[in-house]
């Protein structure tokens, strides 16, 4: 757009004003910022809501809001600046091109009907880039870097700075950590935080810098302020998860994810939505906190909102989804895909293998690999053989480097599994290839893939043929990777036993029950870890 200086200049009295509407009090609680604009004072609340809610990732109610300032001042160039925004979810690598094209056609019209100020115009030039010409990696490079032109040359400018963070974590592609870009943006989040511990999208974005990144420990202070300050948004109470979960703080993410499902469900209620709306991403880390715990009864209650939900959802392709205004919802979640993935990790959590008894089909690799555990559990060599050359096709059918990698673990896993009780060397050098190509994958952030993870099952593997010192190696080194995972726990416990290292045995038996503290009644890991505490 070719703007002149005159365009760009405002009173000062407007500006003030606007900042004034600024701070007006929030319907909700979503946190609080400061964004001054142009737009009439009238309009002024609602932008600032669909700020907040764009933060927390809330995009439909954001849109909604957006719209809402749109309706009550028409010429309001920053609130169809917002509703583009929102057509960019870039954490989940999912853009609506069309629509955010169609709110910045409105929003060159509103320029021309009315002057914007030089800070809106460098958030326009920017959003211009976004999505302009070019592929999705460049115009996200050309954004990031309009950005930090924009928060350096007006440092007191909290919102530039956080959308400068955010579209730095967006330039990290999936699986491929980015250290260096994800302290920068954890630092630049951090700061706004010290100045502003109520900025909603400081307090996030720092979990997706450190908690996503790599260091979940500086994320902690983030992690408990986030939801506290912004608990009208599922999301926000759902993010500090990112942090709890990595470090293994188990009783904290299943008391976000509880919380953050919940009020998913209350907004699908209130607004009359399909169940399909609800909030399915904390749904499927409750899940695994549950297992983690050794909830299995409750873990298994989980599954029924998603049956509810594919029963409500209309098909798509053979694929219920969860949509929203821009076409997606949480990461674009496949519900029979989570289904099957939840179902897997409950077998192989809690040992449940006559539930695969049988089994002929399944609807995912998570699902074919619990099924391949369970027939050598089991003693079924023909179904765990068809398992086997099952999991070859689907590393031959991987859609990419990343899901072929995970899908050749699993196969050296299940190789390994079936060897165990006859050619042990060759179960262990299986087992050894798939944990030292997990090992050079970065630590999970989130949920561990593959389900089972490859060192455990080699820790576990070692104890049953006797090494239980180098057992007790590949626990801790499971447990580095996934600190405080139940699993692992006891299995070191029972490994240290084996190796007379009484010690190390009592502490993990002791960790082991500390994470077990409200497991079902009747489980034998619970017996099991007392009787460890108790010898001498």
């Amino acid at each position: 757009m070719n703007r002149g200086a005159a365009r760009v200049r405002l009173q000062l009295c407007l500006a003030a004003s606007a900042a004034l509407a600024a701070f007006a009090p929030q319907p909700a609680p979503l946190g609080r910022i400061s964004f001054p604009t142009s737009g009439a004072a009238a309009a002024q609340p609602a932008f600032v809501r669909g700020v907040l809610l764009l933060h927390s990732f809330e995009y439909d109610d954001a849109i909604d809001a957006f719209r809402e300032a749109e309706r009550i001042d028409p010429p309001f160039a920053m609130a169809y600046w917002g509703e583009a925004m929102c057509f960019n979810q870039s954490l989940w690598f999912n853009e609506n091109l069309d629509k955010a094209r169609g709110a910045l056609a409105r929003l060159e019209a509103a320029t021309r009907a009315r002057r914007v100020t030089a800070r809106e115009e460098g958030y326009i030039e920017a959003i211009e880039r976004l999505f302009g010409a070019g592929d999705k990696r460049a115009r996200d490079a050309a954004y990031a870097d309009r950005m930090r032109a924009l928060a350096r040359a007006r440092p007191e400018d909290d919102e530039a700075a956080a959308f400068e963070a955010l579209a730095l974590l967006a330039l990290i592609p999936p699986g491929q950590p980015d250290d260096k870009r994800s302290l920068e943006a954890g630092a630049i989040v951090s700061a706004i935080l010290a100045r502003n511990p109520q900025h909603p999208g400081a307090a996030h974005y720092a979990l997706h810098a450190y908690g996503d990144g790599g260091h979940p420990d500086k994320g902690l202070d983030a992690a408990r302020i986030y939801a506290r300050i912004a608990p009208a948004s599922s999301h926000a109470r759902h993010m500090p998860s990112h942090v709890f979960l990595p470090l293994g703080m188990w009783d904290e993410a299943v008391a976000g994810d509880e919380s953050a499902f919940a009020a998913s469900v209350e907004r699908v209620k209130r607004l009359g939505l399909s169940p399909a709306q609800q909030d399915f991403h904390s749904l499927s880390w409750l899940h695994y906190e549950y297992l983690q715990q050794g909830r299995f009864a409750k873990a298994r209650t989980l599954l029924q909102p998603i049956e509810q939900a594919l029963a409500a959802a209309p098909a798509a392709g053979g694929h219920a989804h969860v949509e929203s205004e821009i076409g997606r919802g949480f990461g674009g979640v496949a519900l029979e895909s989570e289904r099957a993935s939840m179902r897997a990790r409950l077998v192989v959590e809690s040992g449940a293998w006559p539930e695969m008894k049988g089994r002929a089909t399944f609807d995912n690799v998570d699902e074919l690999f619990a099924l391949g555990l369970a027939s050598v559990k089991l003693g079924d060599a023909a179904r765990g053989a068809a398992v086997l050359e099952h999991m070859g096709k689907a590393i031959e059918a991987a859609p990419d480097a990343d899901n072929r990698q995970l899908a050749e673990i699993m196969r050296l896993e299940l190789l390994g599994a079936a060897n165990a009780s006859g050619d042990r060397r060759a179960a262990l050098d299986a087992l050894e290839r798939a944990a030292r190509l997990e090992g050079g994958r970065a630590p999970p952030h989130a949920r561990p893939y593959p389900i089972k993870p490859a060192v455990e099952l080699y820790a576990e593997t070692l104890l049953a043929a006797g090494e239980a010192r180098a057992a007790v190696v590949q626990f801790q080194a499971s447990l580095a990777r996934t600190p405080r995972r139940a699993q692992s726990l006891i299995g070191l416990a029972r490994a240290a036993d084996a190796a007379g290292l009484r010690a190390e045995a009592r502490r993990s038996a002791r960790e082991f029950l500390d994470v077990w503290h409200l497991a079902d009644a009747g489980r034998t890991e619970v017996a099991e870890a007392r009787a460890i505490l108790t010898r001498r």
